[in-house]
């Protein structure tokens, strides 16, 4: 970020968790955030650390699963602050329980948020980072795509696919 005076950064799960987190840590180094959460609460909240700290934000409720959702909030992010310089993919699901207790929709909803955010993410970042030659994507792993744990089945797969 050094050399970028106030970078336009984007931050999927932005509302809570480690997501509020980077939000927070890049709000204070003087970016300009293009929040991505479900939650408006969330978002709102995520928008006023920012606010808080001197910043910008713009809080898009998106559900990364979707990727025209992703893609609009992408260019609703560009055109408040102008060019994506940092895409962080970091929004996830999951469902505690044992495997055979999991419902195939469960499953489902837990890898299309936590593997196919990611993949979306990732799409609508390079469709407008690659024409410029520029520009950072940031996949938040976890341990836990290296080693499945009890009641985590889902997210544990989705973790190893990223």
């Amino acid at each position: 970020m050094n050399q970028i005076a106030s970078p336009v950064v984007v931050v999927t799960g932005a509302g809570a968790g480690l997501g509020r987190a980077i939000t927070r840590a890049f709000a204070a180094r003087g970016a300009r955030l293009g929040l991505l959460s479900r939650g408006r609460d969330a978002l709102d909240g995520a928008c006023k650390d920012v606010e808080n700290f001197g910043g910008q934000a713009v809080g898009i409720s998106t559900d990364v699963a979707h990727a025209d959702e992703v893609e609009r909030a992408a260019a609703v992010v560009e055109e408040a602050f102008g060019p994506i310089d940092i895409w962080v993919n970091n929004a996830m699901t999951s469902v505690f329980a044992p495997f055979t207790k999991i419902a195939a929709e469960e499953f489902e909803r837990v890898t299309n948020v936590t593997y196919h955010g990611y993949v979306n993410g990732t799409r609508a970042a390079l469709r407008r980072m690659l024409p410029r030659d520029a520009g950072t994507i940031v996949q938040v792993g976890s341990a836990l795509a290296y080693r499945g744990i009890p009641l985590q089945s889902a997210y544990c797969a989705a973790k190893h696919a990223i």
